[in-house]
């Protein structure tokens, strides 16, 4: 059996839903300047028009331009925006973006909160409680909290629904969402936080990568939403939740006013109520779209061209076929050579076989291509180079492009509330006071065991104070035990509950993965702030403590020696 025409090719689906571009996501037509990758993995920006490479140098990331900016990054430490005149939004650096839509784009600087800003660069207003957040769209954005769950912000940072939701996919169309509550399911919902349809095992589209071939934004905005049962029947269900189309297929995609279907191992088409079109027949295929013609497999595995009453119009021939682009071409795969090329609506060669993979990313006329060296260029649709083969590959944006859910759409905070983080640590130091061995076990809800007969030093807690932020408490030189020889060749212990204990050592400690372990010395000059510091002794002058020593570490934690009174 041939490799199957996947029905969630990601090359090709989108592009063959015909959809209108009030339906295309983030999918950019800005295609003039491209991206392309060298073999020393630096980006270049090539101009298709002028079939030369642009004179902005060479970048360690790039993407495609929206909204009139690309996103580029010249090192590690952040991110710019640039026009397509090779000019940046502005010479500082932003710590993490998203892409620029519907003019507003989300920009972290360095130490700072998810930012809304303008085309011009304007700050529109913070979120600081956001953690991550997904590009605008229809007015909307999703974010997340620090506790992982998702909520929608409006463009003038009204949180029209506080985080609540376990997941979401990342785009609102007129006003609705399709969200994953935890114990309940996937639903869709509105941005007043209200569930507008039933609770389902999946919206067909749990995969947000994928979920935008399944014409999520068209399905959102026309109300015909694919949607999976507990028995795994995926039906069509309208804005309000009403069941269109009862489930009883195994996959179900909008193509324009009808559904492609599969329903066990053949592929077929339904009408708006569910009826037969075109009988369950083939072996995989994929939407009209706008076309008249589309291809599909036969029982054989042979790829060939059906027209919409099913009957086959291109003989099948060939090993793999994409849907026709807007030029009048289809992606084609050779059954004898295997390599790729471009038939018309004929079936006849424009395109002779000749490379590797071709690859449409959402222009009308060029294409993307790996040539037999495995270098990538671009050529129109007679097969003429506009771009040299001369780039050893394409960034996954540009290929991702077509499904319009590619670039950069999502950013995460870099705020860190330093104040917050400075007074828990205060508040534990605080906490410290004389005790003897039996006060800290009430104290600490500890039994007897836990104090070590040899050693005398112990850990009393250790606590994940913030996500990202664990203090731990220990004492030393205690000695909670006294001991008596039973006679033979061991000892018989008894506890001493009223051994006082007035040192302490507080050790604070950062996770890699968090942001706070970069501001440990702005979080221990908060401390600072508020009590003498003797730098030189490394000393604290704290009200009823008579020695307070205190360091910041070199692996990014601190570390605090506490005398009690």
């Amino acid at each position: 059996m041939k490799t199957k025409l996947l029905i969630i090719a990601a090359a090709a689906l989108f592009a063959s839903c015909g959809t209108s571009s009030s339906d295309a996501g983030w999918k950019t037509d800005e295609l003039r300047y491209i991206p392309l990758i060298d073999k020393d993995d630096n980006y270049h920006y090539v101009d298709v028009e002028k079939k030369s490479e642009t004179t902005w140098g060479t970048f360690e990331f790039a993407t495609l331009f929206r909204d009139g900016y690309s996103i580029v990054s010249k090192d590690s430490e952040g991110y710019y925006f640039m026009d397509d005149k090779g000019k940046f939004l502005r010479d500082s650096v932003f710590r993490d973006v998203t892409i620029f839509h519907e003019g507003i784009a989300w920009a972290v600087e360095p130490g700072g909160p998810l930012t809304a800003i303008s085309k011009s660069g304007k700050v529109l207003f913070e979120l600081k409680k956001g953690e991550t957040a997904y590009a605008f769209h229809d007015g909307y954005a999703a974010f997340s909290d620090a506790d992982g769950l998702w909520g929608i912000v409006d463009k003038k940072g009204n949180v029209v629904v506080a985080p609540k939701w376990e997941e979401v996919i990342p785009m609102v169309v007129d006003g609705l969402i399709a969200v994953k509550d935890y114990k309940k399911g996937w639903c869709i919902a509105n941005v007043d936080g209200n569930a507008v349809t039933g609770y389902y095992d999946d919206i067909c589209m749990i995969d947000t990568e994928n979920s935008f071939q399944k014409n999520y934004v068209q399905a959102l905005r026309e109300g015909r939403i694919p949607v999976k049962d507990d028995r795994g029947n995926c039906g069509i269900v309208d804005k309000k939740g009403n069941v269109v189309i009862n489930p009883q297929f195994d996959e179900i995609i909008l193509d324009g006013k009808n559904y492609l279907f599969c329903k066990g191992d053949a592929y077929g088409w339904c009408d708006k109520d569910g009826q037969y079109i075109i009988n369950p027949q083939f072996d995989e295929a994929k939407p009209f779209g706008d076309n008249n013609i589309t291809p599909a497999l036969d029982e054989k595995g042979y790829c060939g061209f059906i027209d919409r009453k099913g009957e086959w119009v291109i003989t099948p021939q060939f090993y793999d076929a994409e849907a026709f682009m807007p030029s009048g071409i289809a992606l084609t795969v050779d059954e004898n050579s295997d390599d790729y090329g471009a038939v018309d609506k004929s079936g006849k060669w424009v395109i002779n076989p000749q490379f590797r993979m071709m690859y449409n990313y959402g222009s009308a006329e060029n294409v993307l291509v790996m040539d037999q060296s495995l270098n990538f260029g671009i050529i129109d649709s007679k097969g003429k180079y506009l771009i040299s083969p001369n780039y050893k590959t394409a960034p996954e944006e540009l290929t991702d492009n077509i499904s319009g859910i590619s670039g950069k759409y999502s950013a995460t905070s870099d705020y860190v509330d330093i104040d917050a983080y400075a007074k828990i640590i205060d508040e534990q130091i605080c906490r410290l006071k004389s005790s003897t061995t039996g006060g800290l076990l009430k104290e600490y809800g500890l039994s007897e065991s836990r104090f070590p007969k040899s050693d005398k030093t112990m850990t009393l807690t250790t606590v994940n104070a913030m996500l990202d932020m664990e203090i731990s408490v220990k004492i030393s030189d205690v000695n909670a035990w006294s001991r008596e020889s039973d006679g033979w060749f061991g000892y018989n212990y008894t506890f001493l509950p009223d051994v006082p204990v007035d040192n302490y050592t507080l050790s604070v400690g950062f996770s890699s993965w968090g942001k706070a372990w970069r501001f440990v010395d702005k979080i221990f000059g908060k401390l600072t702030e508020k009590y003498p510091y003797d730098e030189e002794n490394g000393t604290f002058t704290i009200p009823g403590y008579p020695m307070v020593f205190g360091v910041v570490i070199p692996d990014g934690g601190m570390v605090f020696n506490i005398k009690t009174e």
